[in-house]
């Protein structure tokens, strides 16, 4: 089974036997032609399990990606931790929490990721390290950004 994201449909590359998508990415198809290609394609659409969008996010704030995610991005990899289905996808940040869960990720135009990687928020000026979601450190001021760290 392949979890499919938006941009294998975007660009026409969603040819496996067995397809899944979740409603949200089915949303994301706005154009025409896109939504014709979909119609031709074997692709079940279905919804995520709330118990894997909760370890979804769990693991996401671990790895500093959860910065970078949208509801879509979790719901789409629950499903494939759901279903321990590989999933498909040229978004990095995808990929590296997918790998943090074990997941199989496959890149529709793009290589895909070699190594996991952790980020974390850290003060511009300063340096220290931000849990929460603030734009300017509370110690001296400076631009909070994220950082990305080996694990």
């Amino acid at each position: 089974m392949y979890v499919i994201d938006s941009t294998a449909i975007f660009l026409r590359k969603a040819v496996y036997d067995k397809m899944v998508t979740i409603p949200e990415i089915v949303d994301e198809i706005k154009d025409e032609k896109s939504r014709f290609y979909m119609s031709l394609i074997n692709l079940k659409v279905e919804n995520s399990k709330k118990e894997f969008e909760i370890l979804v996010r769990e693991t996401a704030k671990r790895t500093g990606d959860i910065y970078k995610l949208s509801d879509a991005d979790i719901k789409l990899i629950a499903k494939a931790l759901e279903l321990k289905a590989t999933l498909v996808t040229d978004d990095y940040s995808i990929q590296n929490v997918a790998k943090s869960l074990g997941l199989k990720c496959e890149g529709i135009i793009q290589k895909g990721i070699t190594k996991s990687f952790k980020w974390l928020k850290i003060c511009r000026g300063c340096g220290k390290k931000v849990d929460n979601n603030i734009k300017a450190c509370p110690i001296c001021g400076s631009e909070v950004v994220l950082r990305r760290v080996k694990r």
